[in-house]
C-alpha cells in the first residue's frame, strides 16, 4: 500500500494546479498554469500545461489516486455527453431579479433555516435566468454539475459516451440547495420545484472521497492519468480547511488570502447570521465565516492609493512602532453585516509632517491590525457558540509576513501555527482514509500536513492592542450607522 500516489487537481478561477505526493506527504511532481478564459476549453488547455504528465505516467496505474478541488458556487450546465450547453456560470456573477423572486417562496425561507441563503450570487437564480433567456437552448441540458464533478467525469467517461448515473459530493452541491441538517444530506427539492428546475438534472449526493471509477478518457491519457482511480473531491474552501488542520472537533483555522475565512469543526451546528455550515468532509460539521476581501483590499489600496507595491508597503509597515496605528475597519459588505454599500473606513488619520514612507507604513500596518481584529471577532464568536480554543492555525499568502503573524498571535492571545499550503493534496484525505491508506485521521494529518512556523503572543503587543481590540466591534457597528443603511437586511451568506 505504500506505493500509492495521491494526485490532486485544483481547478481554480485564475489558475490550475496539479500536485502529486507519496503517502509520507513528500511532493513528487507539481505543475501550475494560468487560466486564460472562463470556458471549459481554456480550463483543459491550462490543465494540460500544468500536468507533470511524464512523472505521472511513470507511476503504476493502480497506484494513482486522483481527486479534484473546484471553486465553490461555480456551475456548468451540460448535455448528455458532458458538453457545456452554456459557458460556465461563475460564482461571482449575479441574478438579482431571479433571486428576489425565489426569496418570496416559503421554500427559500425554509432552506435558509437549514443553512443556505438564496442570494443574487447563488447558483439557482442564475440557472433560472439562463432557463428564461434561452429556453430552447436550456432544453439540451442534462446535468447541473460543479467544475470539480465535471472534470472528474471528463476523466472517467470515454469521448462520445453518455454521462449516466452522475454523483457529486456534499460540499460542491451545498450552495445549489442541499439540506445538510440531515444525517445524510439531501437535495432540498421544494426550492427546485418552485424555481421550475427539474430535480432530474441533479446528480446523486455522496460524501467527499467517494469512488468514481477508473480514468478512461483521452484527456486522462494526455495527463498521464490513464486507469488512475478517480474519487470525488470537494470545494476549495473545504480543501483549505483540511490543509489548515481543521480535522477534529474544536479545531479552528483562519484563511489569510484574497478573502478572509474562518473555519471551525463542530459536532452540531449552532445557527448564527455570520456563520454557515458545510457537512465536514470527514465528520461532523464545518462552520465557516466568510469575511471580506481583505487580501485583495490590501493589494488594491497599496497599488491604487499609495502608488507602491504591496511588498514595499509591507516593508514600510514593519518599521512602524506598534501602538502607533490608526483605526482601520474592513468592508462590511460580505460579513458580518452583509451590507453591500458598506466600504472600508479609517479613523484617526492626521496630516502630520512625516515622510511618505512613514505615512504609507502607518496606513498599511493599520489595515493589517484591523484585519487581525476582524479575525479575532470571529474567533471569539466561535468560542462563545462552542468552546475555547487553545491555538489558531493560519494559511494563505497573508501568512508570509512574520511581523503580521506576531501581531495576530498577540491580538488573538493564542499560539498561532502557520500551515503550508497543501490544499490540493489534502483534498485527497477523505479518499485516502476511505481506502485505509492511513490508520486514522491523526496519522493522515501527521503525514500530509506541514507546520512551517509557530508564533507565540507577545505580552507587550497584547497590552497595547487589547483596549483597541475590545472597542473595535462597537466602533465598526457605529460606522455602519453612518453609512445610513440600517434597513439593509442581515442575511446568512450561503
Amino acid at each position: 500500500m505504500e506505493d500509492e500516489k495521491l494526485i490532486g487537481i485544483d481547478l481554480g478561477t485564475t489558475s490550475i494546479k496539479v500536485d502529486s505526493c507519496d503517502l509520507g506527504g513528500n511532493l513528487l511532481g507539481c505543475g501550475r498554469a494560468r487560466i486564460k478564459g472562463q470556458t471549459t476549453e481554456k480550463w483543459i488547455e491550462a490543465l494540460v500545461k500544468s500536468s507533470p504528465a511524464d512523472i505521472l505516467r511513470d507511476y503504476p496505474s493502480e497506484s494513482k489516486i486522483v481527486g479534484v478541488v473546484g471553486s465553490s458556487g461555480t456551475i456548468l450546465l451540460v448535455d448528455e455527453f458532458g458538453h457545456p450547453v452554456f459557458s460556465p456560470i461563475m460564482y461571482y456573477t449575479k441574478a438579482p431579479e431571479e433571486a428576489s423572486e425565489l426569496k418570496e417562496y416559503s421554500s427559500a425561507r425554509e432552506l435558509a433555516e437549514r443553512g443556505v441563503e438564496t442570494s443574487p450570487m447563488s447558483p439557482l437564480p442564475k440557472i433560472v435566468q439562463k432557463m428564461r433567456i434561452e429556453e430552447s437552448r436550456f432544453k439540451k441540458v442534462r446535468w447541473i454539475v460543479s467544475p470539480s464533478s465535471w472534470l472528474v467525469y471528463s476523466l472517467f467517461f470515454r469521448e462520445g459516451e453518455k454521462w449516466e448515473n452522475l454523483a457529486t459530493d456534499y460540499t460542491n452541491a451545498f450552495k445549489l440547495g442541499v439540506d445538510v441538517t440531515r444525517e445524510k444530506p439531501v437535495w432540498f427539492t421544494s426550492i427546485f420545484e418552485d424555481a421550475r428546475v427539474s430535480v432530474d438534472l441533479l446528480p446523486t449526493l455522496v460524501p467527499s472521497g467517494s469512488h468514481v471509477g477508473l480514468a478512461k478518457s483521452k484527456l486522462a491519457r494526455k495527463l498521464g492519468l490513464e486507469n488512475a482511480r478517480l474519487h470525488h473531491g470537494m470545494t476549495d474552501g473545504n480543501a483549505s480547511a483540511l490543509a489548515l488542520g481543521c480535522l477534529q472537533t474544536g479545531d479552528l483555522g483562519v484563511g489569510c488570502g484574497t478573502t478572509t475565512f474562518i473555519k471551525f469543526v463542530c459536532e452540531t451546528p449552532k445557527r448564527h447570521p455570520a456563520i454557515y455550515y458545510h457537512k465536514h468532509p470527514l465528520h461532523g460539521f464545518l462552520g465557516t465565516a466568510a469575511g471580506p476581501m481583505t487580501g485583495r483590499m490590501l493589494e488594491w489600496f497599496s497599488e491604487k492609493i499609495l502608488g507602491i507595491s504591496l511588498e514595499t508597503a509591507f516593508s514600510y509597515a514593519e518599521r512602524i512602532e506598534p501602538g502607533k496605528e490608526i483605526f482601520y475597519f474592513p468592508p462590511g459588505d460580505r460579513s458580518p453585516f452583509y451590507d453591500p454599500s458598506m466600504g472600508a473606513a479609517f479613523a484617526g488619520l492626521w496630516p502630520e509632517d512625516r515622510s511618505k514612507g512613514e505615512v504609507r507604513g502607518e496606513i498599511l500596518r493599520s489595515m493589517l491590525l484591523g484585519t487581525s481584529f476582524l479575525e479575532y471577532y470571529y474567533i471569539k464568536l466561535y468560542e462563545e457558540l462552542f468552546e475555547v480554543v487553545n491555538e489558531v492555525k493560519i494559511i494563505g499568502g497573508g501568512t508570509k509576513s512574520s511581523f503580521w503573524n506576531k501581531m495576530r498571535a498577540s491580538v488573538y492571545e493564542k499560539t498561532v501555527k502557520v500551515m503550508d499550503e497543501r490544499t490540493t493534496i489534502c483534498a485527497l484525505m477523505p479518499a485516502a482514509l476511505e481506502l485505509k491508506l492511513f490508520k486514522n485521521v491523526g496519522e493522515a494529518a501527521e503525514r500530509l500536513l506541514r507546520v512551517t512556523d509557530v508564533v507565540k503572543p507577545d505580552a507587550e503587543l497584547t497590552s497595547k492592542y487589547r483596549n483597541w481590540r475590545d472597542s473595535f466591534m462597537v466602533r465598526w457597528k457605529k460606522i455602519r450607522e453612518v453609512h445610513g443603511t440600517s434597513q439593509s437586511k442581515e442575511g446568512q451568506r450561503s
